[in-house]
C-alpha cells in the first residue's frame, strides 16, 4: 500500500500547492479511504497525572489536542509479546486526540505496516506515510489526524531529507476549519550524545519563527533525548557512567559534566517556547522510571511552541499512571492548543 506513494513533492518550507502535495500522499492519507462518519469522540478522563484545563471563556470546539508518544519498540517485547502496544492503543484511544506523533515503531514496517493501519482504525483516525528512521536501528515514526477535525494541506516523511538519526516529518494542517494553517513537526532526536541532536536542533532552528517573511505557527512533539532548558540538573551519578554520554557534556578530561542542554538551548534561544514555561508549571517528568539502571526521573518528550504559535497553547499534562508507565519507558504528552491565533493576548 506505501509503495504506491513513496516520493513527496516539496519547493519550499511551507511545501507546494495542496494539489500538488495531496497527489503524493498515500490513499488513506487523501481520505479516499472510508471513515466512519461520525463526531470525534469526547475524551475520556486522564488515566494519570491532571486532565488539560481549557480556559473557561474559551470555546471548546476552538481547541485541538495534539499527543506525543514514545511507545518503546513499537509496544513489541522480547518473544513477540506485543500486550503493550494493544495497551498503548487503548491509551491514544481514550484520549481521543486530533494530532497523534508515535515513534520507536520498531518492527512495524514488517506485513506492510497493518499494525499501524490497525492503530488508525481503532483512533478512528487516518495514519499519514510513516517517518522511515534510515540509521536509528528501525525505530520508524509515525503522525495520525482525526479526519472530522483536521485538514491536510501538506505532509513531508522526510522534511530533513535523511539528515536525522531517526527523521522528521513535516505536517501543515488547517484544525477545525480554521482557515489559518498549523505545521506539526514530529520528531525523535538523536539518544546517543549532544553534538548530534545540536546538529538536528539547527536544522530546526528556521521554524521558531517567521521563515522568508512567511509567518507560521508550528508546533515541535517528540521525544528529544534532553531535558528541558530551566529543569533541574539531575544527579547522573545515579546511572552507571557507561550510559551518561548520552545526557551530560564531556570535560576537558574526559570526564563528564552537567547535563547536556546545548539542543534545546538552541530551540528555545531559537524562538521555540516550553509550554511549562510559559504556564508557570513545574515540568513533569516523562522518563526514568523504566529501567532499573536508569531509576532518575527526567524530561524527555515535548510538545514546543514557536513565537508565532505560543500565545495559542492553553494547556499540557504529562500522563503519569501506573497504567502508562506499565505501557513504555517513556509517558505520553498531551497538550491543547487553540484552532485559530488568540485574539485575547493569552489569556488563561
Amino acid at each position: 500500500m506505501l509503495a504506491r506513494s513513496t516520493s513527496t513533492q516539496q519547493t519550499s518550507l511551507h511545501g507546494p500547492s495542496p494539489s500538488a502535495q495531496v497527489r503524493s500522499l498515500p490513499d488513506r492519507a487523501r481520505g479516499l479511504t472510508p471513515v466512519p462518519a461520525h463526531p470525534a469522540p469526547a475524551p475520556s478522563a486522564s488515566p494519570g497525572g491532571r486532565d488539560l484545563v481549557l480556559p473557561s471563556h474559551l470555546d471548546p470546539s476552538s481547541s485541538a489536542r495534539i499527543i506525543a508518544y514514545n511507545t518503546l519498540t513499537g509496544g513489541i517485547d522480547a518473544g513477540g509479546d506485543e500486550q503493550r502496544r494493544r495497551g498503548q492503543a487503548a491509551f491514544l484511544a481514550s484520549r481521543a486526540p486530533d494530532v497523534v506523533v508515535v515513534s520507536e515503531l520498531r518492527g512495524w514496517e514488517e506485513g506492510g505496516w497493518w499494525r499501524l493501519w490497525e492503530l488508525a482504525d481503532g483512533l478512528g483516525m487516518i495514519a499519514l506515510q510513516p517517518v522511515l528512521s534510515a540509521r536509528g536501528r528501525g525505530n520508524h515514526l509515525a503522525m495520525l489526524i482525526r479526519p472530522e477535525t483536521v485538514r491536510v494541506y501538506a505532509y513531508d516523511p522526510d522534511a530533513c531529507r535523511g539528515a536525522f538519526y531517526h527523521g522528521l516529518g513535516r505536517l501543515v494542517v488547517y484544525l477545525k476549519d480554521a482557515p489559518q494553517r498549523v505545521t506539526i513537526l514530529g520528531t525523535h532526536l538523536c539518544f546517543l550524545g549532544g553534538e548530534e541532536r545540536l546538529a538536528e536542533a539547527r536544522w530546526l532552528t528556521c521554524y521558531a519563527d517567521d521563515y522568508e517573511g512567511n509567518g507560521q505557527r508550528v508546533f515541535l512533539a517528540g521525544d528529544l533525548n534532553t531535558i528541558g532548558l530551566a529543569d533541574e540538573e539531575p544527579d547522573w551519578s545515579k546511572i552507571p557512567a557507561n550510559l551518561r554520554s548520552r545526557h551530560c557534556l564531556t570535560n576537558t578530561d574526559g570526564s563528564f559534566g552537567l547535563t547536556d542542554r546545548r539542543a534545546i538551548g538552541q530551540l528555545i534561544s531559537a524562538g521555540f517556547t516550553d509550554p511549562y514555561d510559559l504556564l508557570g508549571r513545574t515540568p513533569q517528568r516523562t522518563a526514568g522510571y523504566w529501567s532499573p539502571e536508569e531509576l532518575l526521573d527526567h524530561r524527555s518528550d515535548f510538545i514546543l511552541a514557536n513565537r508565532l504559535a505560543a500565545p495559542d497553547v492553553l494547556d499540557i499534562t504529562v500522563h503519569d499512571s501506573e497504567v502508562t508507565r506499565a505501557l513504555s519507558d517513556h509517558l505520553p504528552v498531551e497538550a491543547a492548543i487553540a484552532t485559530t491565533p488568540r485574539t485575547d493576548g493569552g489569556t488563561r
